[in-house]
């Protein structure tokens, strides 16, 4: 006990800045219950309300990686993507928001016609350097930095989704955030369902379920593009510095870790008959919209799970809306 509150101390006190508006709101969807057999007691986190027009998670992380940032006064914010990436687009935003330059490393073609997320890039002004493949970003960003510094530039370079040891407390803010709410609801939710690509997120909320002593929580990480041993490799990466920074001794088994990469289908930004099946009727029955890359390939897990009895009836299960809903705009 005496650890975990020393622990909560050295958690305090990781500089933020306040980027987002929260608390996002906790909702229940008692007609979506209703629709779905052998559905729990089903709660949403309304990411999709927390700024930066329709920002989702992703702004969570910046909180924690913008003090870095100015600590050493950045002149240039370095990131990457896809071509209709949330991340890239919300990372260029607050940029300009702090007087920064921004330049993305993003794959996939420019559009003609600019929409969505890409259209929001463009009127911002940033610098779009492009490449064919995802396996290409990561490279590109580093000849990029190395160009930048060159002419001058103090470069910080943010990994794919903010997620890395730094971004990934905004999550462990997260989880904190919901643990109060359930306070105020009256209730204790028995899994968070969300989706996991890069791994920051799942990774901020389980080490964040050991900060806060939350051991019976499940967190149910739905994978929307890449095998679940490799996200797992992700988060270990990023949960062991985190765990050390806050002094927590607590040792993650990455066999305690749920990712499950049944339901991306032909990949990233590719919807599937389930996921869409599974938005329109989030949408037309609760009035809640999902995006295509993520949070229609959970709820399409979510549905799977409570048709084959994962969950039992008096279950209460947080389904987290990580936002990204310009990519129905693209």
């Amino acid at each position: 006990m005496k650890e975990r509150h020393l622990s909560l101390e050295k958690f305090k006190n990781i500089p933020r800045i306040n980027l987002a508006n929260l608390f996002t709101p906790i909702e229940e969807c008692n007609r979506l219950r209703k629709k779905i057999p052998g559905c729990p007691h089903v709660y949403i986190k309304r990411d999709d309300f927390i700024g930066y027009i329709i920002g989702g998670n992703k702004i969570r992380k910046l909180e924690y990686i913008m003090p870095e940032v100015l600590r050493k006064k950045t002149t240039t914010l370095l990131t990457t993507g896809s071509i209709q990436s949330n991340c890239a687009r919300v990372t260029a935003m607050i940029a300009k928001r702090q007087g920064m330059k921004c330049v993305l490393v993003l794959n996939g073609d420019i559009p003609k016609e600019p929409r969505g997320n890409f259209r929001i890039i463009s009127l911002l002004g940033v610098e779009v350097r492009t490449v064919e493949t995802r396996a290409q970003r990561n490279p590109r960003m580093n000849e990029v930095e190395k160009e930048l510094e060159s002419k001058g530039e103090v470069v910080y370079k943010i990994p794919l989704g903010g997620s890395d040891e730094i971004g990934a407390f905004g999550c462990v803010a997260a989880l904190e955030e919901v643990c109060m709410q359930q306070k105020q609801m009256g209730v204790n939710f028995d899994a968070i369902i969300i989706a996991s690509s890069s791994g920051g997120t799942q990774a901020g909320l389980e080490v964040g379920k050991r900060l806060f002593g939350l051991e019976n929580l499940r967190i149910m990480g739905i994978s929307p593009d890449d095998p679940s041993e490799s996200i797992k490799d992700s988060m270990m990466k990023i949960m062991n510095p985190m765990l050390s920074r806050i002094g927590l001794n607590s040792q993650i088994d990455r066999t305690q870790l749920l990712v499950d990469d049944k339901y991306f289908g032909e990949g990233y930004g590719i919807p599937t008959k389930e996921s869409e099946e599974a938005a329109k009727l989030f949408s037309q029955t609760e009035g809640i919209l999902l995006d295509p890359v993520y949070t229609s390939k959970v709820a399409a897990a979510f549905i799977d799970y409570c048709r084959k009895e994962i969950f039992n009836s008096e279950d209460r299960v947080l389904f987290w809306h990580t936002g990204g809903l310009m990519s129905l705009f693209k």
